[in-house]
């Protein structure tokens, strides 16, 4: 049985297959301030974040194990609208550089000479 969810961060869908979920429960993220729902899946390690709440993957999953399936007419972004992310994203991060203080390599004896004691 297989629920599609959106992946935490970004707009992407992601499918989920119920069958192998061994648990899910929210995390918070102390970044951006919100919760988002962790979905841990059986076997080995590998979990997947998902910005749908606890509740709502809850429902989905509960209603795919009785026969009941999610609509098929999922919207993914283009091409165009997830470069343009992208770009806008790289923009924000290069905007809010700002380059570390370097020293200069002259004479390290005249940096000696300078430091107060």
């Amino acid at each position: 049985m297989l629920i599609k969810l959106t992946y935490y961060g970004t707009d992407r869908p992601t499918l989920v297959n119920i069958k192998n979920v061994e648990s899910v429960y929210q995390v918070f993220d102390k970044v951006t301030k919100r919760f988002s729902t962790k979905i841990c899946f059986k076997g080995n390690e590998s979990y997947v974040n998902v910005e749908e709440e606890l509740q709502t993957v809850l429902r989905l999953a509960q209603e795919a194990e009785t026969g009941k399936f999610q609509s098929c007419e999922w919207e993914t972004p283009s091409l165009e609208d997830r470069l343009e992310t992208s770009y806008q994203q790289y923009k924000e991060r290069s905007t809010n550089f700002k380059p570390r203080e370097r020293i200069p390599y002259g004479n390290r004896a005249d940096l000696y000479n300078e430091t107060q004691w």
